[in-house]
């Protein structure tokens, strides 16, 4: 199966960058997006993305629909392009989930779709937006052999296994480590602020870890804009666990650490998926703004 038109949902900075890339390889990009806001539909214009009237527009036109929104309104989204492709008669269509969700949320997802007959394949990208070529999209299900031909558009595609949720899995294990570096990372330097040593800490940090500040760094600039998604990461891998019989201890610290981030609303979405701060500036601004002051 070739894929010659992929629609995104929903074109957010992740979703920008899966745009470009597609669009520099020659694909169509679709997209509904007018219940989505300004910033959303300039990034859509500013990657090419076609604009369709309706969400049942973009079920009866696109081969495949990558979800990519946060993992809270992953379950809504399927529900609905399931809705639109019964009410269509779309068959044939194929819909990836690429976001941070539970196993649990992937199989509530695969049975939102099953009735109205669109093929379901889990997904995650691990990786940054704005280096995507260098992100790997893993993928599982019985149909995840078939998104292998995304690989044409420049995306690095590795199937898991034909187990539906073995992508969810993945995902929420390995955002516990990068979500959870950043998180005490952000803690123990915004001590290292408090004692006039954050300069000295920084260096002691690259000596004794090289490289370490600037690997998880780049998380923690980042988290102005993205730290409420990525407590919700937290929030799915706790729930995880959970479910499968184990009692998380660190990750419920580190959902509150973020949670206390998107709680300052500092973030400023842009139309270009850009970001702006180093890690010292994106430090002071939290200090600034009282984080985890009492």
């Amino acid at each position: 199966m070739s894929f010659e038109q992929i629609g995104i949902l929903n074109v957010g900075e992740m979703g920008y960058h899966w745009a470009r890339l597609l669009r520099s390889h020659g694909a169509t990009v679709l997209t509904y997006a007018r219940d989505r806001s300004d910033v959303t539909r300039q990034r859509c214009e500013n990657a090419q993305v076609e604009q369709l009237e309706s969400l049942e527009a973009l079920v009866g036109r696109a081969d495949v629909i990558v979800s990519i929104v946060i993992p809270s309104a992953a379950l809504d989204v399927a529900r609905r392009v399931g809705a639109a492709a019964l009410k269509v008669g779309r068959e044939g269509l194929v819909f990836v989930d690429a976001n941070a969700i539970s196993p649990m949320t992937a199989g509530a997802i695969e049975a939102q779709l099953k009735p109205a007959g669109v093929g379901f394949v889990d997904g995650c990208i691990i990786g940054s937006a704005q280096r995507l070529e260098k992100a790997s999209v893993y993928v599982s299900g019985p149909g995840a052999e078939r998104l292998q031909d995304l690989g044409a558009f420049g995306l690095s595609i590795r199937v898991l296994g034909e187990k539906v949720a073995q992508a969810s899995a993945f995902k929420v294990v390995y955002a516990g480590l990068t979500k959870g570096l950043a998180g005490l990372l952000t803690e123990l330097l915004m001590g290292a602020k408090r004692f006039d040593l954050l300069d000295e800490i920084l260096d002691r940090y690259e000596e004794s870890f090289p490289g370490l500040t600037q690997k998880v760094g780049g998380g923690i600039t980042s988290l102005p804009l993205h730290a409420g998604r990525r407590s919700e990461e937290m929030a799915e891998l706790a729930e995880t666990f959970r479910h499968f019989g184990l009692n998380p201890i660190v990750t419920p610290s580190i959902e509150g650490i973020l949670k206390s981030i998107a709680a300052l609303e500092l973030g400023q979405p842009s139309g270009k998926g850009e970001r702006t701060g180093s890690l010292v500036e994106t430090i002071d601004l939290f200090a600034a703004k009282g984080l985890l002051s009492d």
